[in-house]
Parts: C-alpha cells; sequence; structure tokens
C-alpha cells in the first residue's frame, strides 16, 4: 500500500511539474494575448469532430494521475475525519471525459473516509446563487471558476468596508 502511494505521489509530482512547464512556456510567448484564447478554439474544433471515447481514451492516463492527486489532497484535508458526501467538479478540467467517473469509482472512494460513496456533482453557474449574470454569457461549468472569485473579491470587499467602518468609529469615539 506504501509503495503505491509512493508510486501515486510521484505521477503527480511529474504531472505538476509538466504542468509548471508549459505554464512558463505559455507566459514566455510573445503573442501571449491571443495564444490561449487560439489553442481555445483549436481545442474545441478538435473537439466537435472527436468522438467523445477517442478523447477519453487519450486523457485516460492523465484523469487517473488527476485523480490519483485528488486522493492524496483529499486523504491529506479529512486529516483522520470523515469527508463530506459531496464533490463538486467546476472549471473547464471538469468538462474531460472521465473526471466525474474516476472519482465515483469505488477504486477511488473506497480508500478515503466517507460514510457512503460521494455524490460527484459538476457545477454550472446557476449554483453561484449570490452573483448574477445579467449577459447571460456565462454557461458552462467553466465558467463557475471565474464566478467563485468575483464572488470572493465582493466578500473580500464587505468584510474590509464593515471593518474600516468599525475602525472609523472607533477612532472617532476616541476622538483621535
Amino acid at each position: 500500500m506504501k509503495q503505491a502511494n509512493t508510486q501515486r505521489a510521484e505521477a503527480v509530482r511529474r504531472f505538476s511539474d509538466k504542468a509548471r512547464t508549459l505554464r512558463g512556456l505559455v507566459a514566455k510567448n510573445p503573442e501571449w494575448d491571443a495564444t490561449p484564447m487560439l489553442a481555445d478554439r483549436v481545442t474545441w474544433e478538435i473537439a466537435r469532430f472527436a468522438e467523445r471515447d477517442a478523447i477519453a481514451e487519450i486523457v485516460g492516463d492523465d484523469v487517473a494521475v488527476w485523480a490519483a492527486g485528488v486522493e492524496l489532497v483529499l486523504d491529506e484535508l479529512a486529516g483522520g475525519d470523515l469527508l463530506p458526501g459531496r464533490i463538486y467538479l467546476c472549471g473547464g478540467g471538469s468538462r474531460l471525459p472521465g473526471t466525474a467517473t474516476a472519482l465515483r469509482d469505488p477504486r477511488f472512494w473506497k480508500r478515503l473516509p466517507f460514510s457512503r460513496p460521494p455524490e460527484v456533482v459538476v457545477m454550472h453557474p446557476a449554483m453561484v446563487e449570490s452573483i448574477t449574470d445579467a449577459t447571460k454569457l456565462l454557461v458552462d461549468q467553466q465558467d463557475v471558476t471565474p464566478l467563485g472569485l468575483a464572488y470572493q473579491a465582493i466578500e473580500l470587499q464587505a468584510d474590509q468596508d464593515a471593518l474600516d467602518a468599525a475602525l472609523r468609529r472607533v477612532l472617532r469615539a476616541m476622538k483621535l
């Protein structure tokens, strides 16, 4: 078991190293502004004509490494306690064939402290109830990530505004 965990950890490290290298190459590209959109467009065009099973076969090993990484992180987060009964997926990667299936697989969740099989939910923008998209452009699970970041920014600003107001009241009361 320990050897399997070590191998999984090594696979996750290699995957992280590859991702870091790729991010560095993209960031150094002189056409930084156009490249991500072009890559997304090419991926989209290929995905339109590719069969879902073929894509699943191509990314199968990467999904397995990803699931092993998720398993390691969840095990660490659990810290000996039970994990919640739901796993929420969002972001563009959650569209890859096999991501949700990998987390529903008993080989994944039985090694973790779940009281029952976890419900795996792929999020969509309507699930972020506190932010409304007036443009109606946010329609997919990849749009949940920016919505979540916007929500956090709003919450942080609200917390700071409340704290600033409280500090001003204290200063006024102290006549400083």
